[in-house]
């Protein structure tokens, strides 16, 4: 098994539900096991893709044979929802020690985040405003 990192840019009109089903499901089917996920968020293209001035950023890294690439990057290919996507093998032991770093980070910020992403909010009771200058003098 092989370490790689995915960076996949997604059409902005999907739900991050669909994003995760659309490429997690490539690559588990194919025999990798995903390893971090990076959710990099909505960010402005560079230039405009297939009409689209927005994409959804999302970084996976995963461990995987190397026969199983060139079947990802087709149906990578073939996805119409996907707009453009980078695959990158970390072969040397430096490379590999990078990225078990970036998997390392990717874990922190999800430990952190779900207890912001869970937490209730918490909405105030509207309060009638004031319409004229002399409701706020009495």
């Amino acid at each position: 098994m092989r370490h790689y990192e995915n960076l996949v840019i997604v059409k902005p009109t999907l739900t991050e539900e669909e994003i995760l089903a659309i490429i997690e499901e490539v690559i588990v089917s194919n025999g990798g096991e995903i390893i971090g996920r990076d959710a990099m968020g909505m960010k402005k293209l560079a230039y405009p893709i297939e009409k689209n001035m927005r994409g959804y950023f999302y970084v996976l890294y995963y461990t995987i044979a190397p026969a199983a690439i060139s079947e990802i990057e087709r149906r990578f290919r073939i996805n119409e929802e996907i707009l453009r996507f980078v695959t990158m093998k970390y072969d040397s032991k430096r490379e590999i020690k990078a990225w078990n770093t970036m998997v390392e980070k990717t874990k922190k910020v999800v430990a952190t985040a779900p207890a912001a992403v869970v937490a209730p909010v918490v909405t105030e009771p509207v309060v009638a405003v004031a319409e004229t200058t002399e409701e706020v003098a009495s």
